[in-house]
């Protein structure tokens, strides 16, 4: 393989600040390998940010919420230092089709921090609560750069509720166009600090 990445781990921090708004604050250590087969590992850009409720949802209208988030080039290290700062925001929707089925969507823009021009980003996904514990979901997603090709990509994935306030996941998945052999899979764990 030519390229490789390894992202380990990244981690959302989030925080109630009012009812219907929380502030939010991702971060991640990133390993690259590239074409020469020298591995690059630091701290990327950290990611500044809010996510707000707009409505619930009511009859056909979903619930919508608002999420904004901007990467900073100089809260980093040096070798994963972007050119230029990276703001991103997306509506999110979501439906309610049977007591345990959910229909998620979102759309919104991103900058990936080394160009200036956007990407159109969107997600569908489909969500289904397998039992109390258990939850599968599998979604597609994709980017429409306005400077260069769109990437469309398939992942699917289950989740455990350990407690309450505790969680696991795993998923995996594949870039569907323009196709690309090989794959990713990732791993993740949730907690809630209790109130």
């Amino acid at each position: 393989m030519e390229n490789l990445s390894f992202v380990h781990p990244t981690i959302l921090w989030k925080a109630g600040i009012f009812k219907s708004t929380e502030i939010r604050l991702i971060t991640d250590i990133s390993t690259y390998k590239d074409s020469t087969g020298k591995y690059r590992t630091g701290l990327s850009p950290v990611q500044i940010g809010f996510k707000t409720a707009i409505c619930e949802e009511k009859k056909a209208r979903p619930k919508i919420s608002f999420i904004a988030h901007m990467a900073v080039p100089y809260i980093s290290t040096k070798n994963q230092r972007t050119k230029y700062f990276a703001p991103n925001f997306r509506f999110t929707l979501e439906h309610t089709l049977k007591k345990n089925l959910i229909l998620g969507y979102n759309v919104g823009m991103e900058w990936d921090g080394e160009s200036p021009y956007p990407s159109f980003i969107y997600t569908i996904v489909n969500g289904v609560d397998i039992t109390d514990k258990w939850y599968f979901y599998y979604e597609f997603f994709g980017d429409i750069p306005v400077d260069r090709k769109s990437t469309h990509t398939f992942d699917g994935g289950f989740a455990y509720l350990i407690k309450n306030n505790m969680q696991i996941d795993i998923s995996g998945g594949f870039q569907l166009y323009p196709f690309v052999k090989g794959w990713y899979t990732s791993i993740g764990y949730s907690f809630r600090v209790p109130r």
